[in-house]
């Protein structure tokens, strides 16, 4: 236990990080203490930067922490907190992955995760149909304007996952071999390693599996 009262001695699992000390001041809520968490995590390569996507809960009983609340006020020193990722409502049409899934900028290190399959990449038009599919918005991007509104789909079959164009805006895939495969109306396979590649925005985007621990 820290000698320091300000401070709280506590335990997180970080995801598939497990038993992670933390030494943490007593009066941060806890969505600055996840903040927290993501900055020092950064390394994770499927850890994002938005605290919204995450919540903290007991590890005791999976209640989940007060968002605006200091941590003093909700868990004592020697706790043991879970950092889980939030899952927003499917589209209809939809339905979860079977493992955790994200594609991740590696220019900006932003991270998105495919929530559901289909999977769109590209920018919202809300004219467009299954606007709600859209899983990977990169219209906030610099160079996020030469980027289709449906640029291209990820999909799932079987366990095994597939990427295909929806446009004629260039779409190739880097394989971790070497080889770049131009995406078009057939599907290709996607392996974890691989990077979309998108011409004419210069966005590439690194495909990441976590296989410890499949989505319920």
């Amino acid at each position: 236990m820290s000698s320091n009262p300000s401070r709280l001695d506590l335990r997180v699992d970080v995801l598939d990080k497990k038993d992670q000390r933390a030494l943490a001041l007593a009066n941060l809520t806890t969505t600055e203490f996840v903040e927290a968490i993501l900055r020092e995590f950064r390394e994770l390569e499927y850890l994002g930067d938005v605290p919204a996507d995450y919540q903290l809960l007991k590890a005791e009983d999976n209640a989940p922490l007060e968002a605006q609340s200091q941590l003093q006020q909700q868990v004592a020193s020697n706790g043991r907190l879970l950092l889980v990722e939030n899952k927003p409502p499917l589209p209809s049409g939809t339905r979860r992955p079977s493992h955790d899934v994200y594609l991740r900028d590696l220019t900006s290190g932003k991270v998105y995760k495919l929530n559901w399959q289909p999977a769109v990449i590209g920018r919202p038009d809300k004219n467009q149909p299954h606007d709600d599919w859209l899983a990977v918005n990169l219209e906030p991007f610099q160079a996020g304007l030469r980027v289709s509104r449906r640029q291209a789909m990820i999909t799932e079959q079987d366990g095994r996952f597939f990427i295909e164009s929806l446009s004629r805006n260039p779409t190739a895939l880097k394989k971790e071999n070497g080889d770049t495969i131009e995406v078009g109306e057939q599907k290709q396979s996607l392996a974890p390693g691989d990077v979309i590649f998108l011409e004419r925005s210069n966005i590439s985007l690194k495909f990441i599996v976590r296989d410890e621990k499949p989505q319920e």
